[in-house]
């Protein structure tokens, strides 16, 4: 099934009991209408909204990839714990996708171009899906993707001064949190019944994976001179911090849970691409 390929997220909602709930919810989670617009130069707000709103697109996305992953689990017939906790997951990217919204709202007040929603983004991961997609998708998603989102939410939580900002960041790692352990636990479960051509395949896709994350995720939102202090203050990272927080989960958390495996991360690690300073 394809859809629009320019489609652009909006919060919208229906006039319904449903969407006031919604709104109820959504606000005693994170109240975004406390944020103070006036507190913050116009070009740091920008950037941060533009963060989250590409921020909300993802986690959009990640509905549809967790709703297959779901599926793809069910009918693989795994331990009833993985499939519960990856039926939770839709949901809290649900959530979180409208906090991001809310938040990108308040920081600006006209509207800050989304990145388009890509409809056939995993398209590759259709039902019934082979054991072998499952494993590779599980460790490239959830366990090393997740992982990594919890390390730049971690991040712009850290250095958001703003309570507003921190408040979404907080809101939004305690999911991420789970959603990473869930792949972590999925491939120790499934680590003791690899053949060795599984484990290989596995080994290889890591090894791939690993030698290209800072090339896919090294290249931060660097804020305008005399702006950068302020998007600091709302979470947003740049270059050099987003580097240094995805070099140190890569080395604390990654690498060594995929090495735990036999999954052999650490040489990849070593021999991975460098982006330009």
């Amino acid at each position: 099934m394809s859809f629009a390929t320019d489609a652009r997220l909006r919060r919208t909602l229906t006039g319904t009991p449903l969407a006031r709930r919604i709104e109820r919810e959504s606000a005693r989670e994170v109240d975004v209408s406390s944020f103070d617009r006036s507190a913050y130069p116009v070009g740091a707000r920008r950037v941060a909204a533009i963060a989250q709103s590409s921020l909300a697109v993802g986690e959009w996305m990640a509905v549809d990839l967790f709703a297959r992953l779901t599926a793809g689990l069910t009918l693989a017939n795994a331990p009833i714990d993985l499939v519960s906790a990856a039926a939770k997951v839709p949901t809290d990217e649900v959530r979180h996708a409208e906090i991001a919204l809310r938040m990108a709202t308040a920081l600006m007040e006209d509207e800050v171009e989304q990145p388009a929603v890509e409809p056939d983004r995993h398209a590759y991961l259709a039902a019934p899906m082979s054991i072998e997609t499952l494993d590779v998708a599980m460790m490239e998603m959830p366990a090393i993707g997740e992982t990594l989102a919890c390390a730049l939410l971690s991040a712009s939580r850290d250095g958001a001064t703003d309570p507003v900002a921190r408040a979404v960041f907080s809101a939004l790692l305690r999911d991420e949190v789970n959603h990473a352990r869930l792949g972590w636990y999925y491939l120790a479960w499934r680590s003791e019944r690899w053949t060795t051509a599984e484990r290989q395949r596995v080994a290889d896709r890591a090894g791939n994976f690993v030698a290209h994350v800072e090339v896919m995720f090294g290249r931060g939102r660097d804020a305008p001179r005399g702006c950068r202090k302020a998007a600091r203050a709302l979470g947003v990272l740049d270059t050099p911090t987003q580097r240094a927080a995805i070099r140190a989960v890569m080395e604390q958390e990654v690498v060594p849970g995929l090495d735990g495996l036999g999954l052999g991360a650490s040489h990849a690690w070593r021999l991975r691409k460098r982006l330009a300073s």
